[in-house]
This record gives structure tokens, C-alpha cells and sequence, in this order.
């Protein structure tokens, strides 16, 4: 929506280390001669494409598995929207990951009418492609030509391009249909169960710290009640407590009936549980329980910040948090980072922050910070950092740069008289 231009926005590091001979190699996996970062950050004023990359990404993860219900049904479409000729152009999305150190390269194009293109490749020395999707707007038919190296079976193969229509993907479809292949079932895992993000709408946090694996559930309590007590926080342990509410004990008690049925319609199985969250603080005097809502917003934003990391961790997901600071000091935050990247394994993180004291972060690769920026077309630009040596402040030589026009106006008294002016003036 808000890119207009080919953008890369690469996870691969440079071999500088910027003079910083210190820096643990928990930064990055290398694969094939690359250095793959675990973690990036984003920073970049309000309104310069953070928010929007990460649901890009999202954008391309729902068109590749998700299959429409009609075959009528239009693909969700999100073009350039700031000019006035970009909204009647297709828009291309491409993906390099690794499933098992193998590298593949995935490709969609989408108009507002059909999927245009889709094309999976194994590259390689030599890339080999799996498959490449089309539609032929004369015959007003899906063609999709396979690779050498696609394992389908002759017969799997026709079943797989007669089912794909306009609006859907050759990955969906195989989802739909009993058919054998080790390359495209590890592709749709991996946008499936691989690439993950959080959104506001998830569940409560009672229900994520109490969940049907009780094993799961016990580590968590583990890492998390380690690293509060690192962070200097008081609390010691915490607890789900469990209730449930019979909706005939409602109805029987004269509730009105269109409150019940609508209750048996949210809660089919007539019983409407709750959980609810205490943390226990230990001081000097006592153990105290206090409910979830008396807690500080910092302090449950922390908690609800390691369910997702231990979740990505474990999980071996790539994930995206956007305003990863909210409410979190930055020396905690910094700690919570470098925390993750010594669990890291097969994983990725990408963050977007406005608290740029950590770009002060003694850890921090400065090649693992993507610098954006909206240009006066409207389009953004996504840049890496130049090499910048381990003397030089980082943050000092980012915050000259960003938005030097802002400074020159805070520093203009008449600027702010003029607000004044405009509120209070008579009319």
C-alpha cells in the first residue's frame, strides 16, 4: 500500500564486524557462506512503512495457503494507493527462506482480479524450479508448467492444475487435495506453521500462560519468573485460577432469554469458563497476590512479550512485533533482546521500535538495523545502515539524520506562538 518500488529487505549480514571483535556469533546462522540474522530491527518515523512491510508479509503468507470459498471470489488486493495510476497495477511479492538448508525462492503476483503468476524455485548453484503458474487470459485457463525437479506423479500433476483456478494458488490447492510431494508439503508447512505474528486480537494472557500442555506450560513459568527477577522486579510467581459458569443456572435464575440464546450460540457446550491471572510479589514484609490488572502496563507488556518469544523459540517461527518497546524500559528491553538471540536457534525476529536509545546497545550488529524512511513521492525506501565503526556512535549519527526538518522546527519559537495564535484567537 505503501511501496511502489521494488524493496528488498534482506536478513543477510555483512562480514564486518565493525571493529567489534566481541559480538557473539548468536546474532546470525550461517548457511551456505551467508550470514543469516536472527533478529532485525526497524526504526523510521510514524508513518514510514514499518507497520506496513510486516503486513506485507502477512499479506503474501495468507495469499499463498488460503483458498477462496467461490470461484468467483476476487483475491485480496493491496495496491500502491498514493498515486493515481499504481491501483490498477499488479502487485509482486517474492520470499528467500531455507526449509533444512535448502534454499527456495517464492513468487506471487496478484492483480485485482486473479492471481497472475506464482512460481516456486530450489535455489541452487543452477536454480531449479518446482513449478511456474500463469493464467492465459485468452484461453481464460490456469497453466502451470512443473520443473525437473517437482516429485508430483503425472497424474498428481493434472489433478493439481485442473483444481487451481484464477483466484487461487498452487499451494492452496495442494492443501485441498490428497497428494504426494516432500517439496510442496515442507513449503506449505512452512508458511503454514513457520511464519507467525501477533495480533492484538489473540488470546487473554491467562489463557496462554495456562494451556492444555501442562509440561509447556510449567517451562514457561520457568523462563519467565527468571527473567522478571532479573529485571529487578518484585514478582515471584503467579497463578491461573479457573471458573466456570453453567448457562442454565441463568436461565433458571430468570436471566432474559435472548441473553441466554445468544449465550448457547458463543458457548455450545453450556458452561462459560474464565481464567484469571495473579502475580505473587514478594517484599520485605510479605507474599501479596494481586489480579492481573493491578499490574503495570510495562509489566504485563514484558510478560505478554516472552509468551511470544518463548512461543517463536520453541516453535522455530519467524515472527513480527511492531512497537516492541511499549511500556518497556529500555534496559529491560534491551536484556529481553539479547536474551533471545542466546536462544535462538532456528528462528527469526523482526522488530519495529520508535525508542532509539537501543541503537546505544552495546550488542547491537549494526547491520541487524533497517533504517525507514518516506520519501516526498510518497514511496518508501528500506535501507541498511553504511559501515560505521565501532567509535562512532550509531545512535548519534541515526538521530542527526531522521527527520532533521522536525528539529529545524522545534527550534523556531514562532512556530508553536502560532499554535497559540490559532487556538485562543478571537474569532
Amino acid at each position: 500500500m505503501c511501496y511502489r518500488e521494488e524493496t528488498e529487505f534482506s536478513f543477510v549480514a555483512s562480514k564486518k564486524e565493525g571493529g567489534r571483535k566481541s559480538l557473539p556469533p548468536t546474532w546470525y546462522k550461517e548457511i551456505g557462506g551467508k550470514r543469516i540474522l536472527r533478529l532485525l530491527i526497524c526504526v523510521g518515523i510514524n508513518g514510514s512503512g514499518k507497520s506496513k512491510l510486516f503486513s506485507a508479509l502477512r499479506y503474501l503468507r495468507t495469499l499463498a495457503i488460503s483458498r477462496p470459498t467461490k470461484p468467483s471470489e476476487k483475491p485480496i488486493y493491496r495496491p500502491f494507493l498514493l498515486d493515481n495510476h499504481s491501483c490498477n497495477k499488479p502487485t509482486e511479492l517474492q520470499l528467500t527462506y531455507y526449509i533444512d538448508e535448502v534454499c527456495y525462492k517464492y513468487r506471487l503476483i496478484v492483480s485485482q482480479e486473479r492471481i497472475e503468476e506464482e512460481e516456486l524455485v530450489i535455489k541452487e548453484s543452477r536454480p531449479s524450479r518446482v513449478y511456474l503458474r500463469t493464467y492465459d487470459s485468452t484461453t481464460e485457463k490456469v497453466q502451470i508448467i512443473y520443473g525437473n525437479c517437482c516429485d508430483l506423479s503425472k497424474n498428481d500433476r493434472h489433478d493439481l492444475e485442473v483444481n487451481t483456478v484464477e483466484n487461487s494458488t498452487v499451494l492452496s490447492v495442494f492443501a485441498s487435495l490428497n497428494l504426494e510431494s516432500k517439496i510442496l508439503s515442507s513449503n506449505l508447512l512452512y508458511f503454514e506453521d513457520r511464519i507467525s505474528y501477533v495480533k492484538k486480537g489473540d488470546r487473554s494472557l491467562a489463557d496462554k500462560l495456562k494451556t492444555d500442555d501442562p509440561d509447556k506450560d510449567a517451562l514457561m513459568k520457568r523462563m519467565i519468573l527468571r527473567l522478571l527477577k532479573d529485571v529487578n522486579t518484585n514478582i515471584c510467581d503467579y497463578e491461573v485460577e479457573e471458573a466456570t459458569l453453567n448457562i442454565s443456572e441463568l436461565e433458571s435464575q430468570g436471566a432474559p432469554d435472548v441473553l441466554i440464546k445468544a449465550m448457547r450460540e458463543q458457548y455450545p457446550s453450556g458452561l462459560i469458563a474464565h481464567k484469571n491471572l495473579r502475580f505473587i510479589h514478594s517484599t520485605e514484609e510479605c507474599k501479596k497476590g494481586l489480579d492481573s490488572e493491578l499490574e503495570s502496563y510495562g509489566t504485563m507488556n514484558i510478560i505478554r512479550l516472552l509468551v511470544v518469544l518463548f512461543d517463536i523459540i520453541l516453535g522455530k517461527k519467524t515472527t513480527t512485533i511492531d512497537e516492541v518497546e511499549a511500556g518497556i524500559h529500555t534496559k529491560a528491553l534491551e536484556f529481553i533482546l539479547k536474551m533471545y538471540l542466546s536462544l535462538a536457534k532456528d528462528c527469526q525476529l523482526i522488530v519495529a521500535t520508535h525508542d532509539l536509545q537501543l541503537l546505544n546497545a552495546l550488542f547491537l550488529r549494526k547491520d541487524a538495523v533497517r533504517i525507514f524512511k518516506k520519501l516526498d513521492s510518497g514511496t518508501i525506501s528500506v535501507k541498511k545502515p553504511d559501515y560505521i565503526h565501532n567509535t562512532v556512535s550509531f545512535f548519534r549519527t541515526y538521530y542527526r539524520d531522521v527527520a532533521p526538518e522536525i528539529d529545524d522546527i522545534i527550534n523556531q519559537l514562532t512556530v508553536f506562538e502560532n499554535y497559540e495564535k490559532e487556538l485562543f484567537s478571537e474569532e
